[in-house]
């Protein structure tokens, strides 16, 4: 997964959002989005993802992949990443 040309991560005092620069819009993203988020943009898949958060929330494989593939589909709805 990668970030669009005008899409960047952005830690604000009420947490991590996507702003996109040129459209004007964000998405909010909480802790474990965070950690999704970052887990593809260093490369890793959904497989990675929902490792990295069943090794760090107290979340069962399933609901953290079910989570995953939402986030991702918001996502990419939204024009914010590419896969």
């Amino acid at each position: 997964m990668k970030l669009r040309t005008a899409v960047t991560m952005v830690e604000t005092e009420y947490g991590w959002v996507l702003l996109d620069e040129v459209a004007g819009g964000f998405f909010s993203l909480n802790p474990s989005g965070v950690l999704a988020v970052r887990t593809m943009l260093d490369g890793g898949g959904i497989v990675e993802a929902v490792a990295a958060i069943t090794d760090r929330y107290a979340v069962d494989v399933a609901t953290a992949r079910v989570d995953v593939e939402e986030l991702l589909g918001e996502l990419a709805a939204a024009k914010l990443v590419t896969r």
